[in-house]
């Protein structure tokens, strides 16, 4: 059975690349990235994308933007 609710999103190594081209993490990306970790549909190899990616935050390598409110 299929969730036909859900949005088709870009394969989990395109997100990754675009991320880390960019060099920054933004709201919109992290609520993308919740999409995949609540999907059913992660490898073994996309959870070793999602672990570098959150190392690279981590280091600071990735900065995440965004978080705080304007006022």
């Amino acid at each position: 059975m299929t969730n036909s609710f859900l949005p088709s999103l870009p394969t989990l190594s395109d997100f990754f690349f675009q991320v880390w081209e960019n060099g920054k993490l933004t709201k919109a990306d992290r609520l993308q990235l919740r999409s995949y970790l609540l999907s059913d549909r992660l490898t073994e190899a996309d959870y070793t994308l999602l672990n570098r990616l959150l190392h690279a935050v981590r280091r600071g390598w990735v900065s995440c933007t965004g978080d705080r409110r304007d006022g």
